[in-house]
This record gives structure tokens, sequence and C-alpha cells, in this order.
């Protein structure tokens, strides 16, 4: 390189950050060589990778993304990722994650993915009645891996899931019931037709991307008519049977009620005194 051009260099370094750098460089190296900025470009392709690993019932993802692939992703993550209606207390990056998590839920609930032995790709939990019903003693419920999850968990999946009858006689499967879904496709059509989006106050998930609640939940013996659903996107659906909210009846329709939150104290022994 020529000294007026070092010194060119040097100047943008000076002044610039390195992403702007990096950018500056990247433009002209397409300018002055197009073929090997596409070759270089394809290198990068190359490297891309995901990885999916579980440990101690948490799954840990790892990987690099390409250019486009990259941008694509964080398009769909940031659009998902904006704080919502009532209680939503998460960090971003809590809430980039359950953004991944709805983008994987919304694409298996279309339909629309390369099925599997004729299935389409879904979480199957194997449970009991009693585990359904969180009965004190039953057995845990299962992922299809074998993983325990919480029997709260299993309920909300249950609001809208579809659940085929397994009996059993000495560890032995004799019959399997034909797989039904609790909310028919009927009373999900009833259900859009009278809400445009998430029921949760504030919240602007459009109806496609929630799942029919039941006000008394189901597990419990609530009644599946259209006038005891609700919509609600995943993160207020979680929030209700896991994260002990309440949606309660009043006469203007329901309201959402917060859990009582436990205030910690700081309290000061004798002859202790507060840190500055």
């Amino acid at each position: 390189m020529d000294r007026p051009r070092q010194a060119q260099w040097i100047g943008h370094a000076k002044q610039s950050t390195v992403k702007n750098l990096h950018w500056l460089a990247d433009h002209v190296r397409y300018m002055l060589d197009p073929d090997s900025f596409d070759h270089g470009i394809e290198e990068d392709y190359e490297k891309r990778f995901l990885s999916i690993s579980e440990s101690s019932g948490m799954f840990h993802i790892s990987g690099v993304l390409d250019r486009e692939g990259g941008s694509a992703l964080k398009a769909a993550i940031e659009s998902l990722a904006k704080r919502i209606g009532t209680g939503d207390e998460r960090t971003p990056k809590q809430r980039r994650a359950d953004a991944l998590v709805e983008v994987a839920h919304q694409a298996m609930n279309q339909g629309t993915l390369p099925r599997s032995n004729g299935v389409r790709p879904h979480i199957t939990i194997h449970t009991t009645v009693e585990g359904l019903k969180r009965e004190l003693g039953a057995p845990a419920s299962e992922l299809q891996d074998g993983l325990p999850i919480s029997s709260k968990t299993v309920q909300r999946l249950a609001c809208d899931g579809a659940l085929a009858r397994v009996l059993k006689a000495d560890s032995q499967v004799v019959d399997v019931g034909r797989a039904t879904r609790v909310v028919s496709p009927a009373q999900w059509r009833g259900l859009k037709a009278r809400h445009r989006c998430c029921a949760a106050p504030g919240c602007d998930r459009p109806i496609n991307w929630t799942s029919p609640h039941h006000v008394e939940f189901w597990a419990h013996g609530g009644k599946t008519n259209l006038s005891d659903l609700l919509p609600l996107c995943y993160f207020h659906h979680r929030l209700v049977h896991e994260g002990g909210w309440q949606v309660v009846r009043v006469a203007n329709g329901v309201k959402f009620i917060p859990p009582d939150r436990i205030v910690p104290r700081r309290v000061r022994g004798p002859g202790m005194r507060w840190a500055a």
C-alpha cells in the first residue's frame, strides 16, 4: 500500500470505531475486487452451525450464522422481544429467549413444517390423570425424552393440546385411543371472531400467535365452552399457569390479578451498621 493510502487509512482508524472501519473496508473491497468479496461471503457461509444440547434439565444453544441468516433471525426475534402488556418484568435477554420459543411454537402450530413418519413436529408429554390434576404422590409427567416436567406446564399445554388415551396392563400398552383436541377447530374459529389479539391487558400479540386458555383450568374440571375460553400469548399463558397470576370474572369481563409478592426486609442486628 502506498504512503498516501496508508495515511488515509490511518486517519480513518483514528476517527472511526472498529465497526465503522470494518464496514468501510468491506465496501472498498467490494468495489476493488467483487469476486474476492463474494468468495469471502461464501467462506463465511460455510462456517455456519447450530448446536443444541441438554444438561441438567436446561437446553444450551450456541451457533454462528451468515449475514443473511443472522439478519433474518435478528429481525424476527426483535419483533417479538419488546415488553408486552401486564406483568412483563423480563430482562431483554429473557425476552429474546422467549421470542425464539414463540417462533418455534408458531412454526409447529402452522402445520407446514416437514413431517416425520407422517406426524408433524410437536411436543409429546406422558402423564397420568393424577399428574394432570397435580395430585399429591402422582408420578412426574415427562417429555418424550424422559425429562420430568412441571405439572403446571402440563396443565398449560393441555389447554389446547391433542390428547390420546393410552391404557397399560403390567406396564405394557394394551390400547391407544385416537388423539382429539381439547378445543375444537370450530371453537377456535369462534374465539378468533371475538378477539383480535391476546386477551391480557395491554398485549398486542395477534390472535394467530395465541392459544386458548380455560378461565377455569381444564385440568381442574373447567368446561371447554366458548364463553370460558380466552386467547393468551405464550408469555401471558405461562404467566397464568406457572407464574401465579389469576384470571377472574368481573362484571364487564375478566381481570388479571398478579400474585402476592413478598418484599424482603433488611434486618440490622445489634451493634451492626448499614453499609455505605
